[in-house]
């Protein structure tokens, strides 16, 4: 009999470790666009504008195309998706090898990679965070943590390629590296109890219709109590209640707490016996399972299932008071990353630091993100605090830490500085796929598209903002004042999730009146 899948087996790692490749591949090529930005200036002979113009378009494609590639992945699954950027990914660098101008490169890397890229690096994370349920955390910190092994190794590899191969030959030698996203892509399969509601409603229904339907089934559920126990000594027996019920309908005893896994299988712990109806007579007694038929119907809620639906995924993520909430924090993390990652060295150099010395930030960065998204993970596997809770810390001292480095001028206190907010914002970026699975648990692949499609439409300021502060203003200090203040005032607004989620409630029972006025 062939093994089943299981949340937190060794498959489970496996497809973290191939989340952790596609990562290390598509996201540390972005890191070495640096050295290819200047190769294309003295290959194509053109200037800086145009010569940045396939890494803009890239990211332009990459964050706009999110809803489009959380859509086909509600429809078609993360892992054909995924599969299909991979190759779009690895296909238009492999062309850019042949092209001829800077134009074909802008087509090329900016729209046919940039398209992969959207594709192949936006829904492996929500197939690792199916595959877990104990280390839910820990495990989306390993899949994270490709980006930062990426950002070490391709950079220096681009390099020696362009020194040694040239551009032309670079491109074919990267082209072929990418090619490795693709059996990685292929293991990134989802599990068999999220792979669609329509095998699990067949199921229930067929349940339902043996047991209310079949004399057969009917004389195998009533559970006969004459002589074994009464209705006094009922809750006592409740264990051996729920052991016939696992044997004769072989549903499992462990629910597990795994919103996609309750799909494919029914968990009648949590049946209550007391609210089994005991009927009491003369010639017999025994236990009468209509009770227990409507608590396996709900078992199976409809928000527990994938949604397939295009336009109900997009009505459920839009209306949906956590998914903005969600969204917020990732925009406020993304405003406080992509400009420091821009202008560390010269916001360094403004302190009196050397070009040379200041490069090392970059290194004490990407370390501190590097320790964040493998180390933290535990805090909320183990339960020692809450998912809204740790985001409110992290997000509070994130944004403290990053104001603080505005008041400091020494080397090694800033050092500690940069250090710790690259450890507290890994620490913080690997818990929004868990968040998109605790809240939208049936409509991720578009939740998670769209939170990339807002985020990308937020980070367009950040090159006014630069120029602004830096120009006009002569100094970075305001806007790092400014984004740090807003991920501090972010954190404290995730004190408001019990009210958004009775705003969710309210706003379902809404939308449930109108569906059965409508019927």
């Amino acid at each position: 009999m062939a093994r089943r899948d299981v949340p937190d087996s060794a498959r489970s790692w496996a497809i973290a470790l191939a989340a952790c490749v596609i990562n290390v591949l598509l996201s540390g090529i972005t890191r070495a666009t640096g050295h290819i930005y200047v190769a294309l200036i003295d290959t194509y002979g053109v200037s800086r504008f145009q010569a940045n113009l396939p890494f803009t378009v890239r990211n332009i494609v990459r964050n706009l195309g999110g809803p489009l590639v959380g859509a086909l992945g509600q429809r078609f699954g993360c892992r054909n998706v995924t599969l299909m950027g991979g190759i779009f990914a690895f296909l238009g660098v492999l062309l850019c090898a042949f092209a001829p101008s800077i134009a074909w490169i802008i087509f090329l890397w900016g729209g046919i990679h940039g398209l992969g890229a959207a594709l192949g690096n936006t829904l492996s994370q929500v197939v690792v965070t199916q595959y877990f349920v104990k280390y839910r955390a820990t495990a989306s910190g390993l899949a994270f943590s490709g980006t930062c092994f990426g950002s070490l190794v391709l950079p220096g590899l681009v390099e020696f390629m362009l020194d040694h191969l040239g551009l032309s030959g670079a491109f074919l030698v990267s082209s072929g590296i990418l090619m490795h996203v693709l059996p990685a892509a292929l293991i990134i399969k989802e599990p068999a109890w999220v792979k669609g509601n329509g095998k699990t409603a067949a199921k229930f229904q067929t349940l339902n219709t043996h047991m209310t339907e079949s004399k057969v089934c009917q004389n195998v559920l009533a559970i006969n109590f004459r002589r074994r126990y009464s209705s006094e000594n009922l809750e006592q027996n409740q264990e051996v209640l729920q052991n016939n019920l696992s044997s004769n309908l072989g549903f499992s005893v462990n629910a597990i707490d795994n919103v996609a896994f309750t799909n494919s299988e029914c968990s009648v712990k949590d049946i209550d016996v007391r609210q089994v109806k005991v009927e009491n007579s003369k010639q017999d007694n025994f236990l009468t399972l209509t009770s227990v038929q409507a608590d396996l119907k709900t078992s199976i809620s409809e928000e527990q299932k994938q949604e397939t639906s295009l336009y109900r995924a997009v009505l459920e993520v839009t209306c949906d008071p956590m998914f903005h909430m969600i969204s917020l924090s990732l925009a406020a993390s993304a405003m406080l990353l992509d400009p420091l990652l821009t202008v560390i060295v010269d916001f360094i150099m403004d302190k009196g630091f050397e070009e040379k010395v200041a490069k090392y930030f970059i290194s004490a960065l990407a370390f501190g993100d590097l320790v964040g998204r493998l180390s933290f993970g535990w805090i909320t596997d183990r339960n020692y605090m809450s998912v809204p809770k740790y985001m409110m810390l992290t997000q509070v001292l994130q944004g403290i830490c990053f104001m603080s480095t505005c008041l400091l001028y020494e080397f090694y206190s800033l050092m500690i500085m940069i250090t710790a907010v690259g450890m507290i914002a890994g620490a913080t970026i690997v818990m929004y796929p868990i968040l998109v699975g605790k809240y939208l648990p049936s409509v991720q692949s578009m939740a998670v598209g769209c939170m990339s499609f807002f985020t990308g439409m937020l980070t367009f300021t950040v090159p006014s903002l630069i120029g602004y502060f830096r120009d006009e203003v002569g100094s970075y200090n305001g806007m790092f004042y400014i984004t740090g203040g807003s991920s501090v005032i972010v954190g404290f607004v995730w004190i408001l999730e019990p009210l958004l989620l009775k705003l969710r409630r309210k706003v379902e029972r809404r939308q449930n009146s109108k569906t059965e006025v409508s019927s």
